[in-house]
Parts: structure tokens; C-alpha cells; sequence
């Protein structure tokens, strides 16, 4: 078993620290387009193993209104809306472990719909990636016996 803390955790896109904008409280959410595998079944209802390549998922992020990181994300999102090139590897790593996660030709999907209230508010960003890497380091890091 090992302890756990998302204050050692780093998410970084286009050189931005997307973990500096995080909402208290709230996770960095993976979310897969689908499944390794599935069932398929035949006439005669035997079942078959089928194995699905796409890799692809989404990344969401909740960010505090008032970040300076919601705000660049504005920015390239904005950017990326004119040259459409706004893409590249996000990389998460995990101080804790030692692992890291490699999320290539990540991309913004889309600017959160915002609102205005008495408070400052908490945005939703979403990121479409092609796959996920995982580097696995040699020996896992702070182990609890």
C-alpha cells in the first residue's frame, strides 16, 4: 500500500501547470472512449473475445474561475480556434509513486460554458487524447508497510 496526496501530483500541457488552477477539493477525472475489450456473440450463443484499439479518452480538469491556468486556457483555447494547432502531449507525474502518465496529442475539446454568481466558480475543462502511456517506474516509490 501506498500513501497518497494529489499536492504530489503534476499535470503540465504546453508547459502549463494545469495542477496550479485545480478547484480544492476535485480530481483530475480520466474517462476512456471505450473499453479494451469486448464480447461478441455468435449464432449459436458462444461468446467471443474482441479486442478494441482505440485508445483514445478524455481528461477533465476542475478549475477555480479566478486561476491564472483558467485563464491561459482561455487564451490558447481562443488561439487555438484560429491556427488549430493547439496540440500536444499532456504529462501527468506522480511524486508519489514514481509513475508517470504520458497522454499523447492532447487537445482542448472545448471552452466550459461559464457563469456569474455572488461567488467565484469552478469550471469544467475537457481534453480529448489519442492514448495513454504509462511509464511504471523500476520500484514503486513511498511504500507503506
Amino acid at each position: 500500500m501506498r500513501q497518497y496526496s494529489i499536492d504530489n501530483v503534476d499535470l503540465s500541457w504546453f508547459g502549463i501547470d494545469l495542477t496550479d488552477g485545480l478547484a480544492t477539493g476535485t480530481a483530475i477525472q480520466e474517462a476512456r472512449a471505450a473499453q479494451s475489450w469486448s464480447m461478441k456473440m455468435g449464432a449459436k450463443g458462444r461468446g467471443t473475445r474482441v479486442y478494441n484499439p482505440d485508445r483514445s479518452g478524455t481528461l477533465t480538469l476542475t478549475l477555480d474561475q479566478e486561476s491564472l491556468t483558467h485563464q491561459l486556457l482561455k487564451t490558447v483555447s481562443s488561439a487555438d480556434r484560429i491556427s488549430r494547432d493547439k496540440v500536444a502531449p499532456m504529462i501527468l507525474t506522480d511524486n508519489t509513486s514514481g509513475e508517470k502518465l504520458i497522454y499523447q496529442n492532447a487537445f482542448i475539446l472545448g471552452e466550459p460554458d461559464e457563469s456569474r454568481g455572488v461567488e467565484s466558480a469552478t469550471f469544467d475543462w475537457v481534453f480529448g487524447f489519442e492514448k495513454k502511456t504509462n511509464v511504471i517506474p523500476k520500484k514503486l516509490l513511498n511504500i507503506v508497510p
